[in-house]
């Protein structure tokens, strides 16, 4: 089976959606089918550009990478980043719509994605057989929710990373909904010190209770939230909770 994954992303990145996406990919060859990863042609540091994604991944080379150009202008302007934003996305879709018109071997049985505006460019030009979508948020404004709702109803099926999120989704209409968890390669944390030891190596005290976050405070210049968890352990007033 041919299996066609679409990502408008900078790849290989340090964010998280890029390992999740590569290990999807190496997880789908694994199971027969014959996959490429087509994503954008963006702006991206030295240290990315430089890098081998199956190293930098740890994956498997089972997979084929190809990638369509675009126009990157996000982060010139933080102002204008929205903008910046959606004008990238068009650019990217229609980059890989003419490149699925064009080029032979990227034609599949399988279009899969968890970007919503792909899914639904797809949606005008593919059948719904074909078509798969892997949701990890819902979205929250009107337009978003009801761009969303279409999209859900008019694919073969939906994978989401939550139960939660799949009740949504079938609020929404979807019909064939799969819940599959995100995971882990135990493997990558072998030979870990334990929690006392580890604690006391990077200066944590030892008896607190530790929220951990790992990630950026911001995308497109809003707040991921971190604000908010601040605010909430300060208005608990115990010392014995610790941000890290």
């Amino acid at each position: 089976m041919k299996f066609l994954y679409l990502a408008n992303i900078r790849f290989p990145t340090e964010k998280a959606h890029g390992l999740q996406i590569a290990q999807m990919c190496e997880a789908f060859a694994q199971g027969g089918a014959q996959v490429t990863l087509l994503v954008a042609r963006r702006h991206n540091s030295a240290e990315m550009i430089a890098a081998d994604p199956f190293v930098y991944y740890g994956v498997a080379r089972n997979f084929e990478l190809a990638s369509v150009p675009c126009l990157d202008l996000i982060g010139r302007w933080s102002s204008l980043d929205r903008i910046a934003f959606l004008l990238q996305t068009f650019t990217y879709l229609v980059a890989a719509l003419a490149s699925l018109w064009i080029k032979a071997d990227l034609r599949a049985e399988v279009y899969y994605s968890r970007d919503l505006f792909t899914v639904l460019a797809l949606g005008l030009f593919l059948p719904r057989r074909a078509r798969w979508y892997e949701v990890h948020q819902s979205s929250k404004s009107r337009i978003g929710v009801a761009l969303q709702g279409w999209a859900v109803r008019h694919v073969a099926g939906v994978v989401c990373v939550t139960s939660r999120l799949a009740q949504e989704m079938r609020a929404l209409g979807a019909q064939q909904v799969m819940v599959e968890h995100d995971g882990f390669r135990l493997e990558r944390f072998a030979g870990l010190p334990e929690r006392a030891e580890a604690r006391h190596r990077l200066g944590l005290p030892a008896d607190s209770f530790i929220v951990g976050y790992t990630g950026r405070l911001q995308t497109l210049n809003q707040s991921k939230g971190i604000d908010v968890l601040v605010e909430a352990l300060g208005s608990l007033r115990d010392p014995e909770i610790a941000l890290c």
